[in-house]
Order: C-alpha cells, then structure tokens, then sequence
C-alpha cells in the first residue's frame, strides 16, 4: 500500500515500512551467538525519515540491498568490543547479512526499540493474479510512516482514500465483503494513541494527568505550609510592621521586603531541591522504567526552577502582606497582636492545614484503591492457570527447530514436568489474524478474530476448561483444514449460541468451546480467539513444573537444552512474572502514587506541627490557669487534641467523595475491576488520624507538662 499511495499521492513526499519480526533473532558470528529482541525489517527510506545517528557508516550505503543488515551499538560492542564492524557478515537463519551500518541506542522511552534492522526490499508487481495483488494491499505486517511534502495535509490522503481503495483494493474487498478504514495518527501523538492490533503497547494520558496533578498538588501543599508559617509569623511580628507603617513606610515597602524574604527562602529551597534532584537521579530508572537522561534536560531543568521561583515568591508573599494590612495602624502597633489579628490567622490557618490532609487522604484512598485494584488483576483467573509454567523461545533456524519433538519427548521421561506443549503465542504476544466469512441474516459479512496455533497438549498444560465439544485429540484425523477450536468470546462475537459445535464456519468444523481466557491483560474484555492445531507450531514450548524444587527443574531443563541445543543460549521466563509484566506500567504507577503519598504526608504533618506549635503559644496562660486550676495534663492533652481531632474530620468529609469518584473514573479503563470497599475509607481515615495526632501530641504533650507559674508569667 505504502509504495502506491506514494506514486498516487503527491502530498507524500516519502515512505518507510518498519515490519516487526514476531520472535526473537538469534544472530551468529563465528563462535558467539547472541538472541535479540525487537528485531525489524526496514526499506532504506527509514533513515530519510528519522535522524537516526551513525555510529559506523553511513545511512547513503544502509539497506539499500538485500542481505544486508544495521545494528545498534550495544549489540556491536556487545559482539565486537570497539572494533569498527561495517563490511563484517553475521549470520541469521543460516543466511549471511553485512553490517552496513552501527546507529546509537534508541532512547527507552522509544515506541520502537531499533535493536537490529534487516533490509526488506520494495516488491515490484509481478505476474501475480489481480485478487493477489488486490490482497497484498490489506495485509497488516508493517507499521508504515509517511512524510509529507512541506504545507501538506495528511486529510488530503484520508478524505480522498476512496479512490485509491477502487483502484487498488476493491477487489479483495467485494472476496470478504470488507471495508477499508485508513487511518493515519502524527508521529507527536503517537504514544497516546488508541492501540490497535499489532501495535506495541502505549501510555496512558490518565496516569500521566494525574502524576502531574498529584504532582502540582505536593507543591501546592508546601506552598501552603510555608504560606501558613508567613501567615503566624507576622501575625506575632505585627508590631514590627505596625511600627514602620507609623514613621511612614509605604505599602510598596513593606511588600517587597516580603518579597524579598520570600524570594531568599525559596531560591534556597530550590537549589537544595536540585542538589537532591541529581542525587536520586539514577535512582528513578527504577520506579519509571526510563532513562533519566533521556526525558530530563538540563536546560529545561533551569527554566523550570526559575518558573518557579518567581511565582511561588510573588504567591507567598501576597498573602501574608494582605492579611497585615487588613489591621488598623494603631492595631499593629499594639505591644500584643489583637485578639481579632490572632483569630484571623488561626482561621487561615487551621483552613490550610484542612485542605492540606484533604489532599493526603485522597492520595491515601487512591493508593490503597490502586494497589486493590493491580492485586484483584494479578490474583484473577485469567481463564488459564499460569502457575509453574516456564516458557522457552525457539529458534528460528529450520534444522533447530527439527530437533523440537525430540527435545519436548525427552522432557516428558522426566518426573520434574508434568506436561510440555507448543505455541506459536503466549500470554502477552500479539496475536495473530484471521478473517472469515459468515451469514447473518441473509447476508454475507465479514469477521475478523485472532487466532493461534497450539498443539495437543496446550489446553490440558494450561488448565483451560472446556465449555462443550472437546480438545484436539491424536485419536482423529483432525488438523487446521477439519477443525477448530474457540473461545466463548467468539461465540458472542459471531452472533452464534452454544451450539455451534459441530457447525462449520466458513467450511471449517468446530470441535471445541473453552471457557474465556484473557491473553493480554484484564485491562479490557477477553477478545475472541480461534484455536488452530499445528501439532509443531513455531514459537514456544511450554513447560508445567510438577515439583516445587524450582532450581533442580530449571538446571535439569537447561541440561536438555543444552544437549539438543547446544548452539542456542538457553534462556527461559516463567508464565506468572510474564502475566505480571502486563501491569508492569501500573504497578511503576502506583510506585510513584505511593512515593507522593509518603510526601504529602510529610508536608502535611509538619503544616499540622506548625499550627500545634502556634495554638499552644496562644493557649499558653489557658493552660496555665486550667492547671492551677486542678487539671492533669491527660485533660490539657484531650483538650489540645480534640481540637485537631476535628480537623481531621472536616479533612475526610472532604477528602472521602472527591477520592471515592475520582477512583471510580478510574477503574472505568478496566473492563474487570474490584470494587472500592468502604473499609478503605476507614482504614484512610484511621491512617490520617493516628499521623495528624502523632504529630502534635509531642507539642501538646510539652505545653501541657508546663510550669504553670510560668504559664501565667507568660505575656
């Protein structure tokens, strides 16, 4: 398709197809044999299209003919230490390919990962048949990326699509009654995408909004924190300021020697923050999963700072100068703030630190929310039993891949495996297509499932159940051509009932119904997925441990890898770790919602010490005359206590319906879902109470054991 939209558009200036190889690679020099992942074909054009940076050669002599191949720098110094490798031939699927060309790491956080790229020529029609041709148009095989001509518009090509589609693929079209929908996305807006089939998996722009909302939410809590200090700060120094108001200083002033406190405190604090920014920098590949030197530059990094700086100068610097000059002159210069001054601060006060453990409660709810949710996902039936399950990658190489049968009989005499079969896909593959056609009322439509290709032994190893009819069996003569097998989500999906075994769908007899099994993640609903039998499917072999002396299983499976591989690297995944990669991204997640938790709390309790410390103050002769006056200091405490008590309260209120439809707007993105148990609120609740009281009951604890005398004194 790609080439004739280029000859038929001339809004194109440019094209390259990137087609995925579906397994991994096992590339060959001399004695060393080394197995890549994410390996791809490309035509030339690619490095017309990306800035792909050379290493060694260069992109004029890199794919321009067959055989030849491009590899990245890991794997060159991986292979051949520093030596230069251009002209050198390695060896993949007992063909030679020439290094043509060395290009630097792909960043991590590339959609494609360009570990090893193999020429794939332009195919030039030939003496095919016009429905081949007409065929060849709707395959799926190649991401494609198209560069337009300056001033184009990618709608030039869409809207005006229905043009190419008669001339070119109508008529394998009108074969399978189908339609053709083209859709083109910006390279810019491609991670965010709608995944489709075949594609790799992308971000979530939810969990991206929301680390940046939680993330301006942290700063918004310390902000209130240190604008909440100002605020009890000059409500104490109010005599100070009502003293240079009286001997004539203006407002501006007084304003800007609040800035210029504020912009000296902060501009402190961000340089401490920068200094622990690049200390725990490498430690962040951990919790992201991305090369911090990959997404943080440095300059971007002092454009932020200096952002931040001034707005978070001029912001807390405003408030605490309106709250001053909301007082009378004569009231500032009162030996003792008023009354009235002390109560306005308080108030303030006592409204930031509500809305500072609103915050944190909501972060509490939905990090336990979360975790709920990824446990109920990880511990869910998936329709298989993915316990004690080790997968193995077969090669490539037709004389390995003879050895296969050999290999899974010898493991069947040992009493370490309980079952061993083969598949072209395992859970977390994408999967392959197939389409068909179907009568439905009348009329002829068409359908498109995936499908895999399993041997006799797949099923039972797997633990899937089957619903009606039965698994394939060497007992018949049955293969790909005389039956099948599919799930319950084909069913529903075709429009048929339970009884469609024994039928024939487009000349094919269906032997077998198994209970729904999710091949990717619970993320959505399990897809309809068609069962070919392939007694030696390419792919996997799968394994089923009997015994629970993993290490012994593993070093007697490697001994038999070995012994019938002994050219291949032995390299093995167990099912469970492999389902759970599937919530890789979820669970880093929920490792930075936890981390931000940890640090809202942090802030918010000490916005609680500061308004402890200021409450005592004020309740200093309170307390003094209560003592004398015969109370303990149990009763001073509850006193003190009670009153953040119903802070606390007044927090949740809050806190509880905003996180409880937040997190339901969350769980929406999964098709199964847990439920948001009331005793998660209370747990929250609890959590946030028991650190709240934690924090100020040393505070409380102090002003009540005071000298009472020197309560009274006090003032």
């Amino acid at each position: 398709m790609e080439q004739g939209l280029k000859y038929e558009f001339p809004e194109i200036e440019e094209f390259a197809r990137l087609t995925p190889f579906q397994h991994n690679v096992l590339l060959e020099f001399k004695e060393k044999k080394i197995i890549v992942k994410e390996a791809y074909g490309a035509d030339h054009s690619l490095f017309d299209i990306f800035s792909l940076e050379f290493v060694y050669g260069n992109k004029n002599d890199a794919l321009v003919a067959p055989n030849q191949i491009v590899i990245n720098q890991s794997l060159s110094q991986k292979i051949f230490g520093q030596m230069n490798p251009i002209g050198i031939d390695l060896m993949f699927n007992e063909k030679a390919y020439t290094i043509k060309g060395v290009i630097k790491d792909s960043p991590a956080n590339s959609h494609h990962k360009l570990n090893v790229i193999f020429s794939q020529q332009i195919s030039k029609p030939n003496d095919i048949s016009e429905l081949e041709q007409s065929e060849r148009f709707w395959a799926p095989s190649a991401y494609t990326f198209i560069l337009l001509k300056q001033n184009s518009e990618i709608t030039a090509i869409t809207e005006n699509f229905e043009s190419f589609f008669n001339t070119h693929m109508s008529t394998f079209g009108k074969r399978i009654n189908a339609q053709f929908q083209l859709i083109a996305t910006p390279l810019k807006d491609l991670h965010f995408s709608k995944h489709m089939s075949y594609d790799y998996p992308k971000g979530n722009k939810l969990y991206t909004y929301s680390l940046i909302f939680i993330a301006l939410f942290i700063f918004m809590l310390a902000m209130l924190n240190y604008g909440n200090m100002l605020i009890f700060n000059s409500v104490e120094n109010a005599k100070i300021t009502g003293i240079k108001r009286t001997f004539g200083a203006s407002r501006a002033i007084v304003f800007w020697q609040f800035l210029i406190n504020s912009f000296v405190f902060i501009t402190i604090s961000v340089v401490l923050a920068l200094i622990g920014l690049f200390v725990t920098l490498p430690y962040s590949e951990i919790i992201t999963g991305i090369e911090p030197a990959k997404f943080i530059e440095g300059k971007e990094i002092v454009q932020i700072s200096i952002l931040l700086i001034i707005l978070s100068t001029i912001s807390s610097s405003v408030i605490p100068f309106i709250n001053q000059f909301r007082n009378q002159r004569i009231q500032l210069t009162n030996v003792k703030p008023t009354n009235e001054t002390k109560i306005r601060g308080l108030k303030l006060g006592k409204s930031v630190v509500i809305v500072q453990f609103a915050l944190s409660i909501i972060l509490i709810i939905a990090s336990i929310v979360i975790s709920k949710q990824l446990n109920f996902l990880i511990e869910s039936d998936m329709g298989f039993d993915k316990d004690n399950v080790v997968l193995i990658e077969l090669p490539d190489e037709e004389s390995e891949l003879l050895k296969v049968d050999a290999f899974k009989d010898a493991l069947k005499t040992s009493t370490l495996f309980s079952n061993i079969a083969s598949s072209n896909r395992v859970p977390g593959d994408v999967m392959g297509s197939i389409h068909f056609q179907l009568d439905v009322d009348g009329e002829t439509v068409t359908k498109i499932v995936n499908s895999i290709s399993i041997d006799y032994d797949y099923i039972p190893l797997m633990g899937m159940k089957i619903k009606k009819g039965r698994n394939y069996s060497r007992e018949f003569k049955t293969g790909a051509s005389q039956g099948v097998i599919v799930n319950e989500a084909f069913v529903d999906y075709c429009g048929f009932t339970d009884d469609i075994v024994g039928e024939e769908v487009n000349s094919v007899k269906v032997i077998g119904i198994i209970e729904n099994a999710s091949f990717n993640s619970l993320h959505t609903e399990a897809e309809p997925v068609l069962f070919l039998l392939n007694p030696n499917p390419n792919g996997y072999v799968n394994i089923r441990l009997k015994t629970s002396k993993i290490d012994e299983a593993i070093r007697s499976l490697k001994d038999t890898w070995s012994a019938f591989f002994p050219d291949v690297p032995f390299e093995y995944q167990f099912l469970d770790q492999r389902v759970e990669m599937l919530y890789a991204n979820d669970m880093r997640k929920n490792t930075l919602i936890r981390l931000f938790t940890l640090i809202s709390i942090i802030i918010s309790a000490m916005g609680f010490l500061n308004l402890a410390t200021n409450i005592s103050k004020q309740k200093t002769k309170e307390i003094g005359i209560r003592k004398v006056n015969g109370a303990s200091s149990a009763q001073i405490i509850i006193m003190l206590n009670k009153n953040f008590l119903l802070l606390v309260i007044a927090a949740f209120v809050i806190a509880a319906p905003v996180a409880y439809y937040v997190m339901q707007l969350w769980l929406k993105s999964f098709a199964y879902k847990t439920d948001i148990s009331w005793w998660v609120f209370v747990l929250s609740g609890f959590i946030a109470l028991f650190i709240a009281l934690a924090t100020v009951s040393l505070q409380t604890f102090r002003a009540a054991r005071r000298n009472p005398v020197l309560s009274l004194k006090y003032e």
